[in-house]
């Protein structure tokens, strides 16, 4: 296949499938360099054709003239940074902004950072993310709340007793829901907009991942104890 055929095939496109389709096809190319450049022009404005003839292209966000950012029928500005701090600093700012809106008009704090992730080198697989957002198929997790069990390899080999001893790498602990032993914060992280942490058991395989807030994720992890919360 020659390169001008597979530019065709993706500025063709009708249909996010099509699209699709035509940028996997088995063609060889480098990642860099003008052909690499001329490739991500044709599939970003072939994908903007069908963000535009989509009933929900506007949460789609468009970076245009000026340094604006659209999104949701609003508009802001986004500043240049002028170093490698300040445009993390910039973008940021913007990516709040821009998902703020998006919520606002209904998509789930997780279709937002889906959608934020993608947009600028793929705006046309936002489309199915925001369809099925607001369908209800991609809901926020369940705060404060046990989410599992998932069967790990078998329990980890760590106890009460050796935590308590551990002055340097303590971890906060609570009962296992099969009654034989303790969960333990066996790591923790952050995605889609949430803070997590996986528990552990040491008296069965079974692994636990509960999400809860930054203030009560840092609480724990300083004190190095379990922060109970009531759920309703």
């Amino acid at each position: 296949m020659k390169l001008s055929e597979f530019l065709d095939g993706i500025r063709d496109a009708t249909t996010v499938e099509e699209l699709q389709a035509a940028i996997t096809a088995d063609f060889k190319h480098s990642y860099r360099g003008p052909t690499w450049t001329k490739i991500c022009k044709a599939r970003i404005e072939a994908g903007y054709r069908l963000v535009d003839a989509h009933e929900h292209g506007r949460f789609v966000p468009r970076f245009g003239a000026g340094r604006k950012l659209q999104v949701c029928g609003e508009t802001c500005g986004v500043g240049r940074g002028y170093n490698s701090t300040g445009v993390r600093y910039v973008w940021h700012a913007a990516g709040e902004w821009a998902m703020s809106l998006m919520r606002k008009n209904g998509l789930s704090i997780r279709a937002s950072h889906r959608v934020w992730d993608q947009w600028r080198d793929y705006p046309h697989c936002c489309l199915a993310v925001i369809e099925k957002s607001l369908a209800g198929e991609i809901p926020d997790p369940k705060m404060d709340t046990l989410i599992g069990p998932y069967k790990g390899h078998s329990p980890i080999n760590y106890g009460i007793e050796r935590n308590e001893a551990d002055e340097w790498d303590k971890r906060a602990s609570r009962p296992c829901p099969c009654g034989n032993g303790t969960l333990f914060d066996w790591g923790g992280g952050w995605s889609e907009g949430f803070d997590f942490v996986n528990w552990h058991c040491n008296g069965c395989p079974d692994v636990y991942t509960e999400y809860m807030s930054r203030e009560r994720f840092y609480a724990m992890r300083q004190s190095r104890q379990y922060v109970a919360v009531e759920v309703a």
